[in-house]
């Protein structure tokens, strides 16, 4: 397994912004935790979509609004898969890591030594959407229009109910079936079946999970073959911007979290992104005592 972990301390006033990045806390109680001299270490997934000094201002645009102590410490630790950091967090190498609330549901249903955490004040999230290049309107036209249609004649109710909702409950997730259109053209779209049940890759190589449930839908709606490549998270970017590929899975910071900032500051320079068509609450799981 290749994991690549670079270690950031960071001065923090709050650990509340975690949702944007995938930040966990620790699972001390928020008195517990205030006492302690020692830094929290926190798990996340690797940074994609902005630097580490608007990370870092970010995080304490944040610590303003969460009105936490001043003077907490936080250590840092990135990893490239969520697989890597549940062995981090198993170890003892950090504290507890940060999911969103149905990956953790699914994580927690198969792995009864996991917890959420207690210290979450605020109820962050992120949007999931479909990031495009900002030449491809068309493209960008076509999704927005299925995940409107979706939205509206009730689909996406109703793929969140199967595949989130119900998915924690299923001893097996089954693959996703894309139907293959004669004659039309082909859509490439990166995903990193790393997220389950959101986005999942089983063990024989097929895509499934709620992202590609919805990808399948939307491929139907626009008259398009769907064509799925599993890369790994830190290349999602650059596959994108490099035509690698046509679209990737994104999930960018809703407007709303911070709204003295222009929207969607959290995603690249070239791209754009579609309509969200479901919105992830974070959670903080650590390992119950």
């Amino acid at each position: 397994m290749n994991i690549n972990m670079k270690k950031l301390t960071l001065l923090l006033t709050s650990c509340v912004l975690a949702a944007i990045l995938l930040v966990g806390c620790g699972a001390q109680k928020p008195a517990e935790q205030n006492k302690r001299d020692e830094p929290i270490r926190l798990g996340i997934l690797t940074n994609l979509n902005i630097s580490e000094q608007q990370y870092a201002e970010i995080m304490k645009e944040a610590a303003l609004r969460g009105g936490l102590p001043a003077n907490t410490l936080y250590n840092i630790t990135y990893y490239d898969n969520l697989n890597a950091m549940q062995m981090g967090l198993e170890s003892g190498s950090i504290d507890a890591m940060s999911l969103y609330k149905s990956v953790a549901g699914y994580l927690m249903a198969r792995n009864s030594k996991f917890e959420l955490t207690n210290f979450n004040k605020a109820k962050l999230s992120d949007a999931f959407c479909c990031a495009i290049r900002e030449e491809d309107k068309e493209l960008l036209e076509k999704v927005n229009g299925a995940i409107s249609s979706m939205q509206q004649d009730g689909t996406l109710d109703r793929l969140v109910k199967e595949y989130i909702a119900e998915a924690k409950d299923k001893k097996d997730i089954p693959a996703v079936p894309i139907a293959k259109i004669d004659g039309a053209d082909t859509v490439k779209v990166a995903v990193t079946g790393d997220l389950p049940p959101i986005d999942l890759t089983l063990a024989d190589g097929k895509p499934a999970g709620f992202n590609t449930a919805v990808l399948s839908e939307i491929g139907k709606r626009i008259g398009k073959n769907i064509e799925i490549e599993q890369i790994a998270s830190s290349a999602r970017a650059t596959a994108l911007l490099s035509k690698n590929v046509d679209m990737v899975f994104w999930a960018a910071v809703p407007d709303d979290d911070f709204p003295d900032r222009p929207g969607n500051f959290d995603v690249p320079k070239g791209v754009v992104t579609t309509t969200p068509y479901y919105k992830a609450e974070i959670v903080h799981v650590a390992v119950g005592k």
